[in-house]
């Protein structure tokens, strides 16, 4: 949508990430071992980006709809969230809709729409850990919904 911006933040164990999407187009992202240590670095992590790129719109998962996020990782939300809502942005709060069989399954579909993340795709063996990288690719799934969701999905959520 032109003219439109959102910047959506993603937390999981041991990162915080986000990606900023443009007029439709990926613009950057990035992921922070750092701002997953304590509230405060990610607020701090969220306050930084916000207030660099000004994003029209900014997107996080909605906990308060249940999450099968951890306690320590509602935290961070949270700050992020707080952040979000001492700026200019409209926050989006979303549900994280389980759309694909795996969350590996998501990170290919939606490389194949941004092939900038085509690296990043994880692969992942029966007894492997879930990768660092996939709290990345969430940050990216919720972002794209948001972008792709149109003028009727912003409208449901103002």
């Amino acid at each position: 949508m032109r003219g439109l911006s959102f910047l959506a933040f993603a937390a999981g164990y041991r990162r915080v990430s986000f990606v900023f999407i443009e007029d439709g187009q990926l613009a950057t992202w990035q992921t922070s071992k750092r701002a997953a240590l304590n509230p405060d670095e990610a607020a701090s992590f969220a306050r930084e980006f916000i207030d660099l790129l000004l994003p029209t719109f900014i997107v996080m998962e909605d906990t308060a709809a249940g999450t099968r996020k951890g306690v320590r990782t509602q935290a961070l939300l949270k700050a992020i969230q707080d952040e979000a809502a001492q700026s200019n942005a409209q926050l989006l709060p979303m549900k994280r809709e389980k759309l694909f069989r795996t969350r590996f399954d998501e990170a290919r579909y939606l490389a194949d729409k941004h092939p900038e993340f085509e690296s990043k795709v994880p692969s992942r063996t029966f007894r492997d850990r879930e990768p660092h990288q996939m709290v990345l690719f969430e940050a990216l799934a919720l972002g794209h919904q948001a972008a792709q969701g149109g003028a009727m999905f912003l409208a449901s959520k103002m």
